[in-house]
């Protein structure tokens, strides 16, 4: 059985690396049916390479430019709207596919009927393709007990307490579009969408780095390898928490517009993360005496290890706050 595979590319200002990303998705073992490429208004000569592409690409190449700049989110919305096949291929525009990557992930979701979306590792490297020596999920702390979760059908446990899916490795059903848009513009495209998916739908993991996640100094997010030091200043920054709070409240917003049966269980783990949020906002701002026995009851009750970044943000909110 065959299924129809669209790659949602979003791109903006790309010409230094696409060619290389286009290219490589010109060479999957698995081609795709169709390519949707949504311009977020760029000034260089992005949309040149797109049209030279699609000119000789031996698939079907459909441009989308907007005059004015929407940003990512918004930009990944509009090209998931607009991809007509059964699974939706998240792309970026500065990375590398390996060959097998689409055949690897067709793969995946024809073994599986139950699945949802499917994402896989990636090898970093620096702006000239040069390995840097560790991968997306070193970097997003995905080792045996969050792939355990995800195998068992836990992915929102693990998605709660960090983000662990790169949307540049993520594809998903298109029957789950609707659960996943509109995607509000607070939220990183990919982080909402997999949240969303693991509420209804089992997420599945290729254990394999299938592309070359480029590192450089003007890419939005990046993945950087974190050491001791590092989570403990990441732990130390937090402290915008009605920000938050806001995000994942939208997102109980959105679940009850949706008008979907949601498991109790779902509800009642992002209205937990939800009041974790609210206690550490209420923690930096107690006495002394009051933020240790809050911080003591989170700590006792598993809040911090559930939802943030346990014992490091223990003491970031004892020892290290204002």
């Amino acid at each position: 059985m065959r299924t129809r595979i669209s790659i949602a590319l979003c791109t903006y200002n790309g010409e230094r690396y696409l060619r290389e990303q286009l290219d490589s998705i010109a060479r999957q073992t698995r081609l795709p049916d169709e390519l949707i490429i949504c311009d977020d208004g760029s000034s260089d000569m992005t949309p040149q390479i797109v049209d030279d592409f699609a000119a000789s690409a031996p698939f079907t190449v459909k441009p989308s430019r907007s005059d004015k700049n929407v940003g990512s989110t918004k930009n990944f919305e509009c090209a998931i709207g607009l991809c007509g096949g059964d699974i939706i291929a998240l792309s970026d525009q500065d990375d590398v596919w390996h060959r097998d990557k689409l055949e690897l992930i067709e793969r995946a979701f024809l073994d599986s009927p139950l699945t949802g979306a499917v994402f896989s590792n990636g090898a970093v490297v620096g702006d000239d393709l040069s390995p840097l020596g560790y991968t997306l999920w070193d970097t997003f702390r995905f080792k045996k007990k969050q792939k355990s979760c995800f195998e068992k059908g836990r992915a929102l446990e693990v998605l709660l307490n960090h983000d662990v899916v790169t949307g540049a490795t993520m594809a998903f059903r298109s029957s789950l579009r609707d659960i996943v848009v509109p995607i509000p513009v607070a939220w990183v495209h990919d982080a909402w969408i997999a949240l969303l998916i693991s509420i209804y739908s089992k997420i599945d993991f290729i254990d394999k780095n299938l592309i070359d996640y480029r590192q450089h100094s003007n890419q939005q997010i990046g993945s950087v390898k974190r050491n001791f030091t590092d989570h403990k200043n990441f732990a130390r920054s937090i402290t915008d928490y009605h920000a938050q709070i806001a995000k994942y409240e939208m997102l109980l917003d959105h679940l009850r517009q949706l008008n979907l049966r949601c498991n109790d269980y779902a509800i009642a783990k992002l209205c937990d993360k939800i009041e974790h949020l609210e206690v550490r906002n209420s923690i930096c701002k107690s006495p002394k005496i009051i933020k240790t026995i809050e911080a003591t009851y989170e700590l006792i009750n598993r809040r911090y290890h559930n939802y943030s970044n346990g014992y490091l943000s223990f003491c970031k909110d004892i020892f290290w706050g204002d």
